[in-house]
């Protein structure tokens, strides 16, 4: 019965997949999100990838999730215990942090996406990261903010 239930499984995947029901799906609303919490956080992620160095990023894209699944989607290896709800803002564009601290001497991180991490409610920056990538298929649709 395992084995049937796993195949099972797989085959509602594939049709979900096949119908564009996936994870590349977006999203038009998220949990929380008003328009004056939109308009925010579109100007904290422009303001972000300003200051990171692009002013016309290629995407921003947010998500809903707890804070542990929204830090191991953004690259943050185990994440961030706890469930917290947050909002993962996913910046792609082509960045060098040069606020960013390190070791004297050491070049400053960057990347071509910037994920930041802001409480659902407050919108307080919890996280930052500077990288190659975001795996967020784990976390469901994401909702594509405008660009400028």
């Amino acid at each position: 019965m395992k084995r049937a239930s796993a195949l099972t499984a797989v085959l509602a995947s594939a049709a979900l997949l096949a119908a564009g029901c996936g994870s590349s799906h977006q999203a038009t609303t998220l949990p929380g999100l008003t328009a004056a919490k939109r308009a925010r956080i579109q100007a904290v992620a422009r303001q972000t990838a300003r200051a990171d160095g692009d002013a016309h990023p290629s995407s921003i894209t947010v998500f809903a999730s707890g804070r542990h699944e929204a830090n191991v989607a953004a690259g943050a290896g185990t994440g961030v215990i706890g469930s917290q709800p947050v909002y993962l803002v996913v910046i792609r564009g082509h960045f060098v942090c040069s606020g960013c601290s390190g070791p004297a001497g050491s070049t400053p991180p960057t990347g071509d996406v910037i994920t930041l991490v802001l409480d659902r409610t407050t919108l307080r920056n919890l996280d930052f990261g500077i990288g190659g990538n975001a795996h967020t298929s784990m976390l469901g649709p994401g909702l594509p903010l405008r660009l400028p």
